[in-house]
C-alpha cells in the first residue's frame, strides 16, 4: 500500500477523532484538503515522521527512475549513493520515531547484507511491530481467519489503511515472504503469504507468492485448491470478506473491486506452468505456457529475458502498464526458475514464444 494512500488516511482519521460531526460534504473538502496540503494536517510526531518518509522513498524512486539509461558503472556508484543517503535519513526518522515501521523496513531492505542477516532484521521488525498492534488494538489477532477485528464501525480495510503501523507490518510480512521466496525458502513464504492473505486489502498480494510457492513444492492439490477458493471469492459480492480494494491494490481488480479473474493473473498462469513443468508433464505444461503467452502482454520477453526491475520499496509497487504485473510475477519467481534446469531453454523452444517475445521488445523498445 503506497503512502501516498494510508498516510492521508491516518491523517483523516486523527482529525476526526476530535471533528465528529463533519457533514458529507465537509468530509470531502477535508480530504481535498489532506491531499493539497497534507502537512498542515500533520499535528503530532507520528504524523509528521509518516510524511517525512514518505518523501524520502518518493525522492529515492525519483532518483532511480532517472537513472536507468546509465552505462552500469555508473548506474551501480550512482545507487550506492543513493542507497546510503536514503538509508540515513531513513534510519533519523525510524530513530525519532520506533512505529513509523515503513521508514525502518525500508532502510532495512535497503542495507548490503547477506540474505539470512536481512531476513533477521526484518523478522525482528515484524515480531515488534505485531507486538505493538497485539498490546493497541482491541481484538487484533495475527493468526486469525481476519487478524484485523470488524466491530461494524468502518470495514476492516478501512481501517488498516488508517492505521501505518498496521500497514508497515503487513509490508514487513510482505517483505519477508518475498525474501523467503528468493532464498528457496519456500514452505516459509507460503506460510508468511498466508497471514497476509488474513488482512483485509491483502489477499491479491499474499496469493501471488503462494501460488508460486506451491509450485515449486509441487503442492498440485494446494495449488488447484488455492485456485478454485479464489475463483469463489471473485464471485463473491464486493463487500464479502475477500477484502476491498486498497489504493494501489486496484490494477489486479476489477472495477467492482474484486480480485481480477484468476486466469488473468500472470501468478497463477506462471505457477502453473512452472508446477506442471516440474511434475514432468510437458504436453500441459505447454499448454499452459502458451496460454500464460497469450493472456500476459510480455511474459515470453521476460521470461527469456532476465530485465532490471524497479526495487520493491518496501513491497510490490503499483503499476503504470498491464505488462509491468506480468514482469512482477516472473522477477518474483526468478529464484525458483533459476532452480528449475532447463525450464528457461524449454519456454524458448516451445513454438511461437520467440516470436512473442520479439514482438513485445519491438513494441516497447527493449
Amino acid at each position: 500500500m503506497e503512502p501516498s494512500v494510508y498516510v492521508p488516511a491516518y491523517l483523516e482519521h486523527a482529525y476526526l477523532a476530535s471533528h465528529e460531526q463533519l457533514t458529507p460534504g465537509g468530509l470531502r473538502l477535508l480530504r481535498e484538503e489532506i491531499r493539497r496540503d497534507p502537512a498542515k494536517y500533520a499535528t503530532d510526531d507520528h504524523a509528521r515522521a509518516l510524511l517525512s518518509y514518505w518523501e524520502v522513498r518518493d525522492q529515492l524512486l525519483d532518483a532511480l527512475w532517472r537513472m536507468q539509461d546509465l552505462p552500469d558503472d555508473e548506474f551501480d556508484r550512482q545507487r550506492n549513493e543513493l542507497f546510503d543517503a536514503a538509508r540515513a535519513e531513513l534510519a533519523r526518522i525510524g530513530a525519532h520515531d520506533r512505529m513509523c515501521i515503513d521508514a525502518r523496513l525500508t532502510d532495512i531492505l535497503l542495507a548490503d547484507v547477506p540474505v539470512d542477516a536481512c531476513l533477521a532484521d526484518l523478522m525482528a521488525l515484524e515480531r515488534e511491530a505485531r507486538e505493538h498492534l497485539a498490546a493497541t488494538v482491541d481484538g487484533f489477532d495475527a493468526d486469525a481467519p481476519r487478524i484485523w477485528p470488524d466491530d461494524g464501525a468502518g470495514s476492516a480495510a478501512e481501517k488498516i489503511r488508517a492505521n501505518p503501523v498496521a500497514v508497515g507490518w503487513l509490508h514487513t510480512v510482505e517483505a519477508i515472504a518475498q525474501l523467503c521466496l528468493a532464498s528457496a525458502r519456500y514452505r516459509a513464504a507460503a506460510a508468511y503469504a498466508q497471514r497476509l492473505m488474513r488482512a483485509d486489502g491483502f489477499w491479491e498480494r499474499g496469493r501471488g507468492i503462494l501460488l508460486l510457492a506451491l509450485a515449486r513444492l509441487e503442492d498440485e492439490r494446494g495449488f488447484f485448491e488455492l485456485a478454485n477458493d479464489d475463483e469463489r471469492r471473485s464471485a463473491a459480492p464486493a463487500d464479502a470478506d475477500a477484502g476491498g480494494a486498497t489504493g494501489d491494490d486496484r490494477p489486479a481488480e476489477t472495477a467492482e473491486g474484486r480480485p481480477a479473474p484468476l486466469e488473468d493473473s500472470p501468478w497463477y498462469l506462471l505457477g502453473r506452468t512452472i508446477l506442471l513443468y516440474k511434475l514432468g508433464r510437458r504436453k500441459n505444461a505447454r499448454r499452459a505456457l502458451r496460454d500464460l503467452v497469450a493472456r500476459c502482454e510480455g511474459a515470453a520477453f521476460f521470461l527469456l529475458n532476465p530485465t532490471f526491475l524497479e526495487p520493491y520499496l518496501p513491497v510490490r509497487p503499483p503499476v503504470r502498464e498491464a505488462w509491468e504485473l506480468t514482469h512482477q510475477a516472473v522477477w518474483e519467481a526468478d529464484g525458483i526458475l533459476a532452480d528449475t534446469p532447463d525450464f528457461a531453454d524449454w519456454a524458448a523452444s516451445v513454438e511461437g514464444v520467440a516470436d512473442a517475445s520479439e514482438r513485445f521488445a519491438a513494441r516497447y523498445g527493449f
